[in-house]
């Protein structure tokens, strides 16, 4: 399977916003998938045959730079302060009238009415009991088969999420997130820091639905999809 060119941009995290440390790992990291993605564009330009359209290429140059703008001013905004985080006045609870009170009930003594006779006692009916068929037994769980064709989901048949909780409805844009995502923290490992364990779950769960569609055991899924991982992060961090 061909390597699919990245056209998606991750999405800024919660974090980001307000701290300085992340942000400026995401304005590195952008910053050298632009360089790289420029310098393929350069050589595909002078080949008759580009394996990825050069008006795509572009078009991810474009998106790049554009999100590369919107970190950066937000790094700005949070140097000079202008992120500070809202005052919320406090709002008191509003006073109640209270209930006004109920009027003092007069008592009047009546004479008790006489008892009535007692009921005599009656024999119960006779309970007719009648045999209930069993229910049948439940029929034992079993997991969905995979989607025919291209399409790919959880092994127990609902949506594969991606990130951002972006759905994932075809092998290839499945492919595509786990190699962009292994890249990526294998590049933090190797400067000593990490992405979370969210997208290990993530990762973890993409794996699991492309070994349940191809019929494998996750080990041989993640070989099947190394050499990928291995060329993504030569394009993107050398």
């Amino acid at each position: 399977m061909a390597l699919a060119f990245d056209a998606s941009t991750p999405p800024a995290r919660a974090s980001a916003a307000v701290n300085p440390a992340t942000l400026r790992d995401e304005i590195q990291r952008l910053s050298s998938r632009l360089v790289r993605a420029r310098e393929f564009y350069d050589q595909d330009q002078h080949s008759r045959d580009p394996e990825v359209p050069l008006d795509e290429q572009l078009a991810v140059i474009a998106s790049y730079s554009s999100r590369l703008e919107t970190l950066t001013e937000q790094l700005r905004q949070h140097d000079s302060g202008e992120l500070a985080a809202a005052q919320v006045p406090e709002q008191r609870a509003p006073m109640h009238a209270q209930p006004p009170a109920a009027p003092e009930q007069q008592w009047t003594q009546h004479a008790q009415p006489p008892a009535p006779p007692a009921p005599q006692p009656t024999a119960p009916p006779v309970e007719q009991r009648t045999e209930q068929p069993a229910p049948p037994p439940a029929a034992p769980t079993t997991h969905r088969p995979p989607p025919p064709g291209v399409g790919v989901a959880n092994p127990d048949g609902t949506p594969l999420l991606g990130d951002a909780g972006s759905i994932l409805r075809t092998e290839d844009a499945a492919v595509g997130e786990y190699v962009r995502h292994m890249a990526d923290q294998r590049w933090l490992a190797t400067n000593g820091r990490s992405a979370g364990a969210d997208f290990d779950v993530m990762c973890n769960a993409i794996l699991a639905a492309l070994a349940h569609k191809h019929g494998v055991t996750l080990e041989d899924e993640r070989q099947r999809l190394a050499r990928q991982v291995d060329a993504r992060y030569r394009r993107d961090y050398g």
